[in-house]
């Protein structure tokens, strides 16, 4: 559990759950099954463990080649959920940035898709959703530049696709480091693109990897409350 220094009118704000998830990586050639089992224990679990909404942070998909009936299942899974699901596309999600019209997605389905980084309000929930598309997956970008401030009158989470390093390889793309994570203005960072649950908050500010829920590695989605009195908590959900 974290305080962030920069949270503000914490009690005109309402408990709220999220499930973040990311790096589902639906149609890869190397696990294409469980790729799509995980998937569906995603939204199993975004049925059984209440949250208000759904964060997904990049790599929904793994290439532009995936076929329109398995994109078309995705969606009408997501939509089905009946929760408000945003979507920040990440290095893999060329389905996303290239081929799917925004405007087209189901109702309760928004898509991050401003180079420049782009908010999404969910004025229900009283939350605000920041993130950058990467649509180039190169050293020189940063997944947190561009932040803005945040509202004074609602919950703001970040989402970022890219990688956490203490220091930074100039050959590694995307990276994210530790002043980045400091400095973040948000009150949860949610993190894609490392495939295991992992915690890398700094200076108060919690900021968490959800892991995969598919893959060789340990299968998880991560469940965050958002709590006016006692702060945000995080915790990792097993995928069955």
């Amino acid at each position: 559990m974290n305080d962030n220094p920069f949270s503000n009118n914490v009690s005109e704000r309402k408990r709220i759950r999220l499930l973040h998830t990311s790096d589902l990586h639906v149609g890869t050639d190397i696990y294409p099954d469980e790729a799509i089992q995980g998937f569906e224990a995603m939204l199993g679990l975004s049925r059984s463990a209440g949250p208000d909404a759904v964060l997904i942070a990049g790599d929904l998909f793994d290439h532009h080649r995936v076929p329109d009936r398995t994109i078309d299942h995705v969606l009408t899974g997501l939509a089905d959920l009946g929760l408000p699901v945003v979507i920040l596309p990440g290095n893999h999600d060329t389905v996303l940035k290239d081929i799917i019209d925004a405007s087209d997605l189901p109702a309760n389905i928004s898509l991050i898709t401003r180079p420049e980084g782009e908010s999404i309000t969910l004025d229900q929930l009283g939350l605000t959703v920041w993130g950058r598309p990467v649509f180039d997956h190169v050293p020189s970008f940063r997944p947190l530049e561009g932040m803005p401030s945040q509202p004074s009158d609602s919950w703001f989470v970040a989402m970022a696709h890219g990688l956490f390093m203490e220091e930074v390889d100039p050959i590694r793309s995307s990276p994210i480091t530790p002043d980045d994570v400091a400095g973040a203005t948000c009150d949860y960072l949610a993190l894609g693109h490392v495939h295991v649950f992992r915690d890398v908050s700094r200076n108060g500010v919690p900021a968490y990897y959800s892991g995969a829920p598919s893959g060789n590695q340990a299968r998880t989605v991560a469940i965050v409350d958002l709590d006016p009195a006692s702060g945000v908590s995080v915790t990792p959900l097993q995928v069955p």
